[in-house]
């Protein structure tokens, strides 16, 4: 059996020469610093998230007046263009004093005009000219409120969009502030997810990304829109909110799911 010297020396005069196979090698080799490249994460991965559609506005259509129900065109799901009667009361007695202020604000106008000519010849006070003056403008402050009062008699709709609920019929007796129908906007849908805390460097406003929707199947481009300010500390996660912008022939509706595919890109 060689002795541990004789193994020492032949293994250092093998490692002179390549060949050397036994112990003394490897704990060489393990004394050695490493010469390997480290692994660099790759700058692009591309991840899914799970994510749900709402309407980018929603609102429910209340009533300013006290009155009779005269119309209300659109039943649930139907479509309606922007500036369109969604809803409307009885006008007859709004319209009825908004004629009356009109007629006393006339009235005033000319009691305030003769009041100056004869203010001019000296045959009445400074005191009737301001007095006259201040009817004046009193009656016509009345009358542009009573002109607000008809206008609110129809409701228009501010967005083009769709009714999502309708809670009242034509005849109705409704008072100020009677909840008519819930609408929402079909001009853009809002993508809303959660995604991991560790992607808040990665996400940018106006980045590009795609969504495929379950129910029908389809892929969509969208555009992050906001991110959200607080990081859930249990979960570690973040709201992210996107938008689908609508285009002829596009039917979606709040409350679809699917998944958003994203290319992320880390800032350094």
């Amino acid at each position: 059996m060689l002795s541990k010297g004789l193994l020492t020396k032949g293994c250092s005069a093998a490692l002179l020469s390549g060949v050397c196979l036994g112990i003394g090698f490897h704990a060489a080799a393990s004394d050695m610093p490493s010469t390997a490249p480290s692994v660099v994460p790759s700058l692009q991965t591309s991840d899914s998230i799970r994510i749900q559609l709402e309407p980018a506005a929603q609102l429910v259509v209340s009533s300013e007046l006290a009155g009779r129900l005269q119309r209300v065109p659109f039943k649930e799901g139907q479509h309606f263009a922007k500036g369109e009667v969604i809803a409307s009361i009885e006008c007859d007695l709004y319209q009825a004093k908004y004629q009356q202020t009109l007629a006393q604000s006339e009235l005033a106008q000319q009691k305030y005009q003769v009041a100056k000519r004869l203010n001019t010849l000296e045959s009445n006070s400074v005191l009737e000219v301001g007095q006259a003056s201040a009817d004046f403008a009193k009656a016509k402050a009345e009358q542009r409120a009573a002109d607000i009062m008809v206008k609110r008699c129809a409701i228009r709709a501010p967005f083009a969009g769709r009714v999502s609920e309708r809670m009242v019929e034509p005849g109705e007796f409704v008072s100020e502030g009677t909840k008519l129908l819930n609408i929402y906007s079909t001009d853009a849908y809002d993508v809303e997810m959660i995604v991991p805390s560790r992607w808040v460097t990665a996400l940018q406003i106006g980045q590009s990304f795609t969504v495929q929707l379950d129910e029908t199947g389809q892929t969509y481009p969208a555009k992050v829109t906001r991110l959200g300010s607080v990081i859930d500390a249990l979960s570690q996660s973040f709201k992210v909110f996107g938008e689908i912008q609508a285009h002829e022939g596009l039917v979606l509706m709040p409350g679809m799911s699917g998944s958003a595919q994203m290319t992320l890109t880390p800032q350094s």
